[in-house]
C-alpha cells in the first residue's frame, strides 16, 4: 500500500468511528430521551433534528464517506493483496450497505413519515410510539454497529499489512 492510500484508509477509520458514535449517541439515550418527555415534545425534537442535521458536518461526513467507500472498495480490489484488501473491500461494502443504503431506505422514510405528522394529534403519538421509536432505533443500532466494525475491519488491514 502507497503512504497516501494508509493515510486515505486512516483518516476513513477514524471517520468510520466518528459516525459509529453519532449514532450510538442516539440509540444508547438521545432517542430514550426523547421518548421519556412528553411524546409531542419528543416528536417536535426529532423534527427539529432531522432539518438541522440536513445543514450539518455530519451530512457532508455521511455523503463524502460513502464516495470515499466507493473508492476505497475498488481501488483496493485492484491494488491491494491479499487479507488487508478484503478487510478493506468488505470494510467499504458495509459502510455503503450497511450504513448509506440503511439510511436511505430504512430511517429517512420514517423521518420523512414523522415529518408529515403534527406532533398533538393522536397519529402522531401512536407513530412515535408503535413504529418510530421501535424501528427507527432498531435500524440505527444496526448501523452504529456497521460503522463500528468498518472501522475495526480498516484498522485490521492497516495493521496487518
Amino acid at each position: 500500500m502507497s503512504l497516501w492510500f494508509i493515510l486515505l484508509c486512516a483518516v476513513v477509520l477514524i471517520a468510520y468511528a466518528a459516525l459509529g458514535g453519532v449514532f450510538l449517541a442516539f440509540s444508547d439515550f438521545i432517542m430514550r430521551s426523547l421518548d421519556l418527555v412528553k411524546s409531542q415534545s419528543g416528536i417536535e425534537a426529532m423534527q427539529v433534528i432531522n432539518v438541522e442535521i440536513m445543514r450539518s458536518v455530519f451530512m457532508v461526513l455521511f455523503f463524502g464517506l460513502a464516495v470515499v467507500s466507493v473508492f476505497l472498495f475498488v481501488y483496493a480490489w485492484l491494488n491491494v493483496d491479499d487479507t488487508p484488501g478484503r478487510l478493506l473491500m468488505i470494510s467499504g461494502a458495509l459502510y455503503l450497505l450497511g450504513v448509506f443504503a440503511l439510511t436511505a431506505f430504512g430511517n429517512v422514510p420514517l423521518n420523512n413519515a414523522l415529518a408529515g405528522l403534527e406532533p398533538q394529534t393522536g397519529a402522531a403519538l401512536s407513530f412515535w410510539k408503535e413504529s418510530y421509536m421501535t424501528r427507527w432505533v432498531s435500524l440505527n443500532t444496526a448501523r452504529t454497529l456497521a460503522c463500528f466494525l468498518a472501522s475495526g475491519l480498516a484498522l485490521a488491514a492497516l495493521v496487518i499489512r
